[in-house]
């Protein structure tokens, strides 16, 4: 038998944190660079080059691609030749979670309980943890950073054995129409076909890391063609399938956006091997910006703007989401008032993770805006001049914010170290006991965003 310390095993977690967070897939970079070199549309050639952009300065800064650092997921396969000693297993890879993302200033995002205790751990744990044994004496460890924006639009079917593959192209299509913006594309995908309703959903995370087979390769290929021969924006597809019981064929998708963020690793004769991925991320010139500069306190000029416009944003905005509207409007139901003015503000959907020692704020950037959407009514009638998010809104919002001549504003998601160089003042003004949630004040200089309303 071989022994393995847990000591080791954290180690290994500890490291593949920061490589998943700060570090981008060499094949996912070279396919986007290609698009962006192939591109004619000017809108999608500058959104590919932001992102190309920000993966560079992650890279260059150490600081994550993406201010949503996300759950972290590890599928864990032990040889069966080993003895692991030590602490419990489960508590070593959540001791390195919860100090990774302490040390580097990663934003923490799970809560107690999804529905009796939602209080933010502060840890970033517990880790989702999957098991398997494997023969021989090594240690495989795939880690998986997964953002709510696009586990959000995720999703399963049960399709009966006589389901056609068209049948299932198409279920994948308008799962990703469905997503939208709000998902951050050019989008990966992983695709979870058999097992059972919960295995198909843990295959379609494990897909991520799956050797495909011929078969599985070619399916793969062909849906990606499929989804970007109709209009959608797929960096890859990667499918793990399985066994299932020979009345069900579920089919699982889950959605990654374009930061999809992951690494792995091998411990083998006490040393830890990680996946390579080099750091050939190039400097690319910035196109000529044909973006109209406005100022926050110009109230006529914002409330001119108009739909499609490209914009760079200078003076103050606010930060506050889910957490902090929900206090918001429990503040207003307490008191008639808000805890700060709305008059002619503008609220920036976002949480930045903790700034470093060097920074005046974390990465930043937009979350998705329809889940603020039950409170456009309360907030723009009270006043606000504008919202910024991502992705699309509800008729009721739209209705809201037409009805009271405010504006919505977006953001690009994924860029959130580019989005962090705008920010040149931030400091808390409301809720401060909600973290990466509460209420900042903002001051911006030439913050890009494209006028929606």
């Amino acid at each position: 038998m071989i022994n393995v310390h847990t000591d080791l095993i954290e180690e290994a977690v500890y490291n593949l944190c920061i490589r998943a967070n700060t570090l981008y897939d060499n094949h996912l970079y070279n396919t986007l660079l290609s698009m962006y070199e192939q591109s004619s549309d000017s809108d999608k050639k500058n959104k590919l080059l932001n992102i190309l952009k920000n993966i560079k300065l992650a890279s260059d800064t150490n600081r994550p691609l993406c201010q949503d650092t996300g759950q972290v997921i590890i599928f864990l396969e032990l040889g069966q030749n080993l003895l692991i000693h030590g602490i419990l297993l489960k508590d070593a890879i959540n001791n390195a979670v919860k100090r990774a993302y302490i040390d580097n200033y990663y934003r923490k995002s799970v809560v107690e309980n999804s529905l009796f205790n939602r209080t933010n751990t502060n840890t970033n744990t517990p880790v989702l943890i999957y098991t398997d044994i494997i023969e021989g004496d090594s240690i495989n460890i795939n880690l998986l950073i997964k953002g709510a924006g696009s586990e959000n639009y995720s999703t399963l079917k049960m399709f009966k054995p006589s389901v056609s593959k068209e049948e299932i192209f198409e279920f994948i299509k308008q799962s990703v129409i469905t997503a939208g913006e709000k998902s951050c594309p050019p989008l990966v995908l992983g695709l979870g076909i058999g097992s059972t309703m919960d295995g198909a959903s843990v295959l379609s995370k494990k897909a991520f890391f799956n050797s495909m087979t011929q078969d599985e390769q070619v399916f793969s290929n062909s849906l990606k063609d499929y989804l970007n021969a109709s209009g959608q924006e797929i960096l890859d597809v990667k499918l793990c399938s399985a066994a299932t019981h020979i009345a069900c064929l579920p089919v699982a998708l889950t959605i990654n956006c374009h930061s999809t963020r992951h690494a792995g690793c091998v411990i083998k004769n006490s040393k830890i091997i990680f996946d390579e991925i080099k750091k050939d991320y190039k400097a690319i010139e910035d196109n000529d910006c044909h973006c109209r500069r406005v100022d926050t306190d110009n109230i006529e000029a914002i409330r001119s703007l108009q739909a499609g416009e490209k914009i760079l944003l200078s003076g103050v905005i606010y930060t506050a989401r889910d957490a902090a509207h929900k206090k918001i409007s429990e503040f207003y139901k307490n008191n008639s008032n808000f805890p700060f003015s709305l008059k002619d503000k503008i609220i920036f959907y976002a949480g930045p993770c903790p700034a470093a020692p060097n920074e005046v704020i974390g990465p930043v950037g937009p979350t998705t805006s329809a889940r603020m959407d039950t409170y456009c009514d309360l907030l723009y009638s009270n006043g606000l001049l504008a919202t910024i998010g991502k992705g699309e809104r509800s008729n009721e919002a739209l209705d809201s914010i037409k009805k009271y001549k405010g504006k919505y504003l977006t953001a690009q998601g994924g860029i959130s170290c580019l989005l962090a160089k705008c920010v040149k003042e931030a400091e808390v003004v409301a809720f401060e006991e909600l973290g990466t949630e509460a209420v900042r004040k903002l001051v911006v200089k030439d913050f890009p965003l494209t006028v929606e309303i």
